[in-house]
């Protein structure tokens, strides 16, 4: 057998994805290594292109999305439409001859339980935060994805001991997230881009990245503007992403209406999403992460790989990537005041901002996409039981 036919499940078709982007940037290496990709979206996208030029083919499954909070209706229906998803993935795995089953989110079931009925290995990837509540919940969840899966891949130390202090470790490794360091590194400061997001010359570019959210608590990173914006007049602050679903654009409603209420409306832009994330990073002085819950932290990944200064929540993933003091500085979560302690200190010394944009471009090799590759590869190797010096199969990308 000269390749590895894999099934990779992701459960959102929309514009800004962070199990997309990660998937997206490391598949190349696959593909380069042997593997044979077709992905499963639940709908037609803006990712679908994207996947097909990297040689996958693409097929759409409606799938059933855990969240945390499922209205009646929704709950209701739940295992019907689990069910008729779940028969439509095994078939699909049959008549596509699938040797392994990747599912790219673990708010997505159906890999799990398809790889059941067609016996064929389970790899779930663990991309979400480390909020592991309801308790209840969790201990019920934690215990089937690492029953239905022959590993488990999570994106940080703090999510893989949502595993570990249940004692379900045996399957669990940690696995970073991918970044093409390369496009980070080579993408240049941009006068347009920096227009574009608000900044005129002269002025310093605080920018926050990512889906407007809830959970990314931009009410914090809107307040620390504020108290910034009184001290230092040369900044201006920037909210890059966009709001895909009812929630979120209700969200940046209010995050509008915080920005008049503070008196900076006419220092934020809200930039909405954008495909040239290098450039944008690179146009940025700061890069700030001000979410409660974060399992990982892409953002901050690709602000250290384009040598930007970090001001990241002492939570999760970014207080894992980021030394304080080194790479950047980490705020507690929700403390407006020291997030606007760490910004003021790195947009009123420039120094500071080079040595930490240039220790983060450093500590970013961690990230590189060879690495995830060789990782996943292995895993696949091992569980479908191929040698990996067999004709055909590549033990390095291209």
């Amino acid at each position: 057998m000269g390749e590895v036919r894999v099934l990779y499940l992701n459960p959102f078709s929309q514009e800004i994805s962070g199990p997309d982007e990660s998937l997206l940037t490391v598949l190349g290496e696959l593909v380069a290594r042997g593997v044979k990709p077709q992905v499963v979206l639940p709908a037609p996208g803006p990712q679908v292109e994207r996947y097909r030029r990297l040689g996958a083919r693409v097929h759409f499954v409606p799938m059933s999305i855990l969240k945390r909070r499922l209205a009646p209706t929704e709950l209701a229906l739940f295992p019907a439409h689990l069910a008729a998803s779940t028969r439509a993935i095994a078939k699909l795995a049959r008549s596509e001859r699938i040797d392994l089953v990747h599912t790219n989110m673990e708010v997505v079931l159906e890999g799990a339980l398809a790889t059941r009925l067609t016996r064929i290995p389970h790899v779930l990837h663990y991309r979400g935060n480390v909020l592991d509540r309801p308790r209840p919940v969790f201990d019920v969840l934690t215990r089937f994805w690492v029953g239905t899966s022959e590993q488990v891949f999570c994106i940080s130390e703090g999510t893989a001991a949502i595993f570990r202090k249940r004692g379900l470790a045996a399957t669990v490794a940690v696995l970073y997230n991918a970044v093409d360091l390369g496009r980070y590194a080579s993408a240049g400061r941009s006068a347009r881009v920096r227009r574009d997001l608000g900044a005129q010359n002269g002025e310093l570019l605080v920018g926050n990245a990512g889906r407007l959210h809830p959970r990314k608590d931009l009410e914090t990173f809107l307040r620390a503007a504020a108290l910034v914006a009184a001290r230092a007049g040369q900044a201006r602050f920037v909210l890059v992403g966009g709001a895909e679903v009812a929630e979120e654009r209700a969200y940046e409603a209010r995050l509008r209406l915080l920005a008049r209420e503070l008196g900076i409306e006419a220092r934020v832009a809200f930039a909405g999403a954008r495909r040239d994330m290098p450039e944008v990073m690179a146009s940025l002085d700061v890069l700030v992460l001000s979410s409660r819950f974060e399992g990982f932290g892409r953002v901050v990944a690709e602000g250290m790989a384009a040598a930007v200064p970090v001001v990241a929540t002492a939570e999760g993933g970014p207080g894992e990537l980021i030394e304080h003091g080194v790479q950047g500085l980490l705020a507690a979560p929700g403390n407006d005041q020291e997030f606007a302690n760490h910004i003021e200190r790195l947009v009123r010394d420039p120094g500071l901002r080079q040595a930490m944009g240039q220790a983060g471009r450093k500590r970013a090799s961690l990230f590189l996409p060879s690495r995830a590759a060789d990782t996943l590869f292995t895993s696949y190797c091992r569980l479908i039981g191929l040698d990996q010096t067999s004709p055909g199969i590549s033990s390095g990308g291209s």
